[in-house]
């Protein structure tokens, strides 16, 4: 093997060393922050990103296939379906999917440093591996996100009078 060869080797193995530490690190950071930082809704989907997500991108037809990296750990929190319908269980899935966005977020932010180390081309391609890798999972769960806070909305909503059943006495 010719050394400009093992040099190429040795840089796809730094390359991807840095971005499974990367990866590795921001997870383990975001795992360990409070949950208060995340309980708050944030930024939530608006109309019009929703529409962008289910018209433009057809995310309905591939979040399913992205990876769950909830189930990784002991303490982590499975997103791929909702598996409970209670109040607690949906508040949690919204907290841990905020969590997620600002991971993937966070996530991307090193990928300048591969500049450092690589040429501009190479440099360039692990920007839009970042991109790639973090986007549509952050797309995803904002999808969820919202789909989530419209059914707590639903359930915290008070009654209005249209809403309730008139019963006569008279028909008892």
């Amino acid at each position: 093997m010719d050394s400009q060869m093992s040099s190429v080797i040795c840089n796809i193995g730094v390359n991807a060393g840095a971005w499974l530490l990367i990866h590795l690190l921001v997870t383990a950071v975001h795992a360990r922050l409070p949950d208060r930082w995340f309980a708050v809704t944030g930024y939530p989907a608006s109309k019009k990103e929703l529409l962008f997500y289910t018209n433009a991108l057809k995310i309905k037809a591939w979040k399913n296939r992205l990876p769950d990296g909830g189930g990784w750990s002991k303490q982590g929190f499975r997103k791929k379906r909702i598996e409970e319908r209670s109040e607690a269980y949906l508040e949690r899935y919204q907290l841990e999917a905020h969590r997620g966005e600002w991971c993937h977020l966070i996530s991307m932010l090193p990928s300048p440093l591969f500049f450092l180390w690589n040429s501009p081309m190479v440099g360039m391609m692990m920007v839009l591996y970042a991109l790639a890798a973090n986007l549509p999972c952050i797309f995803a769960l904002r999808y969820n996100r919202a789909r989530i806070l419209r059914l707590l909305d639903r359930r915290t909503a008070p009654m209005s009078s249209d809403s309730v059943v008139q019963i006569d006495p008279g028909t008892r």
